[in-house]
């Protein structure tokens, strides 16, 4: 049996783990079948930003937590990629505390540099899971939203 792994959402935390598989297969690792699958229609997370409410194209309710003008509330040290600084993206220093725009830039950045698209799947609803108690035993049920 083919050992296989699901990251649920391509936020920073799973863009985090895609990017630690990443980094075992370059260093000789033989990682497993990776596949994240992304409610969105772009990863990101919470730090996509949208305008609308209600419902999406899908008919599914449409969830977004950040607003325009966002900042954080927390310093950008504890959000950077231990791999990818703020200033290597942005070529200079920037304050602790940066907008919305600018964390969701810094994101976009990390995912452009690496091969993590390859394993995202966006547009993907995540309908069930199973995981029963043999440890590598376990199925995902997902929908491409049409």
């Amino acid at each position: 049996m083919t050992f296989r792994v699901a990251i649920l959402g391509a936020g920073p935390s799973g863009l985090a783990q895609l990017r630690a598989f990443e980094a075992a297969r370059d260093a000789g690792a033989d990682i497993p079948e990776i596949v994240c699958y992304e409610k969105q229609s772009d990863w990101g997370g919470m730090w996509n930003y949208t305008w609308r409410t209600g419902l999406d194209a899908y008919g599914e309710p449409v969830h977004g937590s950040m607003y325009r003008y966002l900042w954080s509330n927390g310093p950008k040290e504890c959000l950077e990629f231990a791999d990818y600084s703020f200033e290597e993206h942005f070529g200079r220093s920037i304050p602790s505390y940066p907008p919305r725009a600018v964390l969701r830039d810094y994101i976009m950045g990390r995912v452009a540099k690496s091969n993590m698209r390859q394993h995202i799947r966006c547009n993907q609803d995540l309908n069930a899971r199973h995981c029963p108690a043999p440890v590598g035993q376990g199925s995902v049920c997902y929908q491409r939203k049409k």
